[in-house]
């Protein structure tokens, strides 16, 4: 019913500006995100690295349907880029493609990725590329296989096992060598679409997790779900692959417990840092995906480089 309810409020736009500008929901979101300016970001994964975890940088915001807001959109991603490497951070950047235009025209997005690729591999730094709703699949995939092509290891992809088409998407990565970062699944999609029941999206997961390994021989593991990353260590084993082969992906703001007692028994451990002032969506999406754990946690305090001044209201 939670999920439900929040799934309906997160398509308000009154209740959007409402929640952005409410203090205690506010406090709420930097539980799950940095803050909203790059710098806070930066910190973030500053403060991961010193515990031996490494990051993935990504400035929030998807389904840009204004073309003019696109080119700023790249400016700001290559500006992390930058920051990264002259910062001297252990970290990746994620992109969404609806990010740079995907929504505007294919054609706009496959030149805004190039730049976004120019960038990251003259600063040396990895982008993934994320998956988004399944309407997206094949024509992130595209843009993804031209990008590998003319940038090879210096890209990956995400794939959802939740995607009753994941197994063939899967086959098709791993014959290319893709970096493919795994995850269960991030969207209500309708059940021609994805497979439906968590026993059934548990299964899809393990068995694609399994494939992955044994046939691609490395996978980033993006879960929370300590029998999966258990099942992972296993077949990690049992194909007898250096530790190097599974890297343990968490999220920001969840199970910080877990990460730092993964790194310390020598595991890769990468955790997703969300930044940017469209965070609201974001927040939602990770209160959707577990309200209890949510709604329960206290919030850190707020980025410094997001509050207000002493003689600024809060917008």
């Amino acid at each position: 019913m939670i999920r439900k309810i929040l799934s309906a409020v997160s398509r308000q736009g009154w209740i959007r500006k409402l929640a952005m500008s409410t203090p205690i929901l506010r406090d709420m979101a930097w539980h799950f995100v940095a803050g909203e300016k790059l710098e806070n970001g930066l910190d973030a994964v500053r403060g991961l690295n010193a515990k031996g975890i490494k990051g993935t940088l990504n400035l929030i915001g998807t389904h840009v349907k204004n073309r003019d807001e696109v080119p700023r959109n790249t400016d700001q991603i290559i500006a992390c880029l930058e920051s990264i490497r002259s910062g001297g951070l252990d970290s990746h950047l994620s992109l969404k493609l609806t990010k740079i235009g995907l929504d505007v025209d294919e054609a706009l997005c496959r030149q805004e990725l190039r730049r976004v690729m120019e960038a990251a591999s003259a600063q040396g730094v990895y982008v993934r590329i994320d998956m988004e709703e399944s309407a997206y699949v094949e024509a992130t995939l595209r843009l993804f296989e031209e990008a590998l092509d003319e940038f090879p290891g210096q890209v990956g992809i995400v794939l959802q096992s939740y995607l009753h088409r994941n197994r063939a998407d899967l086959d098709r990565m791993v014959a290319l060598g893709a970096g493919i970062r795994l995850v269960k699944g991030g969207y209500w999609e309708s059940p021609e679409v994805v497979v439906r029941g968590k026993e059934a999206m548990d299964a899809a997961f393990l068995r694609d997790l399994e494939t992955a390994l044994a046939h691609g021989g490395s996978l980033a593991l993006a879960t929370h779900d300590p029998a999966a990353i258990a099942r992972a260590m296993e077949v990690v084993a049992k194909h007898k692959l250096p530790q190097s082969a599974l890297e343990i992906q968490l999220l920001y703001g969840v199970r910080q417990d877990l990460a730092e007692d993964l790194a310390s028994k020598g595991w890769p451990v990468r955790c997703y840092v969300p930044y940017g002032a469209q965070w609201y969506e974001y927040v939602l999406g990770c209160v959707r995906r577990d309200p209890r754990g949510a709604l329960g946690s206290r919030p850190r305090q707020t980025p410094d480089a997001a509050k207000p001044s002493p003689a600024q209201s809060r917008p």
